[in-house]
């Protein structure tokens, strides 16, 4: 017997052991103990996401950061402790910033992923922050593989562009308007009238083999013959790229004079941002794609010219097909990007960046899943606007009343039901309800005993008075107790209605909030003409806590009301019993004498 009972203990204990394992299981490898939180950043290459078919190394990749998934406050200041981790939560990757502003809570942060896996959803890598002691961790140069010979970001407000790659090609020669609000951050206008962008030619810049040019672009108006890009030889030969209306055109001349060009397939809708690139290979394949899109592609018959002059965009070297539009984000590459590739890049640096997905933090040690959530709703508790306050505070005024009506109205129906028993035990022991009237006390919660009291009062007064006949005098007295019942049933009710309008009103006030906040919401993205998830989270996100507020109100209110009216319909039925029982006492003790 005694083995049975600690085999079964045993088996209990291995259970809820099995059980704890499940809900909570062991926590993964922090990197660092000196950071506090990290966020895992999910990549989706399958078809519903960036649809990236084949596997690529060495990815630069735009981590988007905003009030909507990332919390500024627990960053320093200018996101120096922010550091990148793979997935093995061993690897420090290398990453810059291009842009961290947490008082407009919005940062791009460009890391090398060192692999993506096509078509799948299960790559990842760790992004850690909040160490006090953290400095630096930037590597801009780093960011990028050895055959990226330059990248400009666009985003400087005063001088020249700046190389983020590792050749450190930084523009001295440029003429165009800077700070403008583009995809990333900051790009650059070029309004005609000279404007341009010069790259001083350099070993590292040799096209030898294969070119790949890609940038955003916006356009406003159609072009005549503009340059994008251009590239001679001293001697002969050219690689370009031109605009003529709102089409884009790929063009290889040799040193003979001979010109490829690609059909004119590329069209550019007017006053939107696209991304658009340009890859050739010596007598191999020539391709333009326009956002992420292999548009049109053609053999090279020949090899690649040796251009080796500078490298201007947004015009010519000797100022024509100057052009008028906005760039963002312009990178080089001695090598042409297959279309997987090109597909990635536009998939995490477009404002959807559907490629990208920054998950929910995790804070102290990675097993702090109630802190994530902590955060999270303080994340979206910052993002409720004006109008979600007031509707989700006439809210909580009702939670609050709810609440007062429910303790009170619980004390006392507990201390009437108590005292109703107390009270019923004394009854059932009178022979003559009147002559024990004046013995009964200490039933002041009682509904039972204001029944009593009520009944009796009505005999007292008729015994004062000129007596009447006995059936008129238990007419009098069953009218007293109707009377009395009537009274007990609007005390026993009072208060409840409260609970019924939190019940019902309050999802109703939280989904009116939702649908003003969500309205808002489109509102301001129609109003800014693009639509992107970093704009729409936060607004939808804060509308819906209306709708929260409303169920976290009700749902407790209906508990509430439930639990009160099964008291009172108990205590109602006690006393229905009570009148028939008193009034049979009554007839019994004062019908004769009637």
């Amino acid at each position: 017997m005694v083995f049975s009972i600690k085999r079964g203990i045993g088996v209990v204990c291995l259970a809820v052991w099995i059980l704890l394992g499940v809900a909570h299981p062991p926590a993964m490898a922090w990197w660092n103990e000196k950071w506090q939180y990290r966020n895992k950043i999910g990549f989706d290459a399958s078809p519903t996401g960036a649809d990236v078919k084949s596997n690529l190394t060495d990815v630069p990749v735009l981590i988007r950061l905003h009030s909507g998934n990332f919390n500024f406050a627990n960053t320093n200041q200018k996101g120096d402790d922010i550091r990148f981790v793979a997935a093995d939560d061993l690897t420090l990757l290398k990453h810059h910033i291009e842009k961290y502003d947490p008082i407009d809570e919005v940062g791009y942060i460009w890391v090398k992923v060192p692999r993506l896996s096509g078509g799948v959803t299960t790559d990842f890598v760790w992004m850690y922050y909040g160490s006090k002691e953290a400095v630096g961790g930037q590597d801009s140069a780093g960011t990028y593989d050895t055959v990226q010979t330059a990248v400009y970001h666009l985003g400087e407000l005063e001088g020249g562009p700046r190389d983020a790659s590792s050749f450190n090609h930084h523009i001295t020669d440029f003429a165009g308007g800077q700070g403008l609000p583009a995809v990333i951050g900051l790009g650059m206008s070029f309004n005609g009238g000279g404007d341009h962008l010069t790259i001083a030619p350099a070993p590292s810049l040799a096209f030898g083999e294969a070119v790949t040019f890609s940038t955003w672009i916006r356009i406003a108006q159609p072009q005549q013959d503009a340059v994008l890009f251009h590239r001679r030889g001293q001697e002969a030969g050219a690689v370009e790229v031109r605009v003529n209306g709102t089409h884009a055109c790929f063009q290889v001349t040799d040193s003979a004079g001979q010109t490829f060009r690609t059909e004119e397939c590329l069209d550019l809708p007017l006053e939107s941002w696209h991304h658009v690139a340009f890859t050739a290979r010596s007598k191999g394949r020539m391709g333009i794609y326009l956002d992420g899109l292999e548009l049109y592609y053609m053999n090279l018959p020949i090899p690649l010219p040796t251009v080796d002059g500078p490298i201007t965009v947004g015009a010519a070297p000797d100022g024509t097909g100057a052009l008028i539009g906005d760039l963002d984000e312009l990178q080089l590459a001695n090598v042409d990007r297959s279309p997987d590739w090109v597909r990635a890049a536009f998939k995490s640096q477009g404002a959807e960046a559907t490629l990208v997905n920054v998950l929910p933090p995790e804070i102290g040690g990675g097993g702090g899943q109630l802190d994530a959530f902590i955060a999270t709703t303080i994340q979206v508790v910052r993002n409720i606007t004006l109008d979600g306050w007031v509707i989700i505070g006439v809210i909580f005024i009702m939670g609050g009343a709810c609440t007062v009506v429910f303790m009170n109205k619980s004390v006392w129906l507990w201390s009437a039901g108590k005292e109703n028993k107390s009270f019923q035990a004394a009854f059932a022991t009178m022979n003559d309800p009147l002559a024990s009237a004046d013995a009964v006390n200490g039933y002041a919660n009682s509904n039972l005993f204001r029944l009593f009291d009520g009944g009796c009062q009505v005999f007292k007064q008729k015994a004062e008075g000129a007596r009447e006949a006995g059936e008129m005098e238990m007419k009098t007295f069953k009218a007293a107790l109707e009377k009395s019942y009537v009274e007990e049933t609007k005390r026993l009710n009072a208060g409840m209605l409260m609970l019924t309008m939190s019940i019902t009103g309050a999802p109703f006030l939280g989904l009116l909030g939702t649908v003003w906040g969500v309205m808002s919401t489109f509102a301001a993205m129609a109003e800014a003409g693009e639509a992107n998830i970093a704009a729409i989270a936060p607004g939808v996100a804060s509308a819906l806590a209306t709708t929260v507020a409303g169920l976290l109100v009700a749902i407790p209110a209906l508990f509430a009301y439930n639990y009160l009216f099964s008291r009172v319909k108990e205590i109602s039925a006690d006393l229905v019993v009570f009148i028939e029982q008193f009034a049979v006492k009554m007839e019994r003790s004062q019908g004769g004498a009637a």
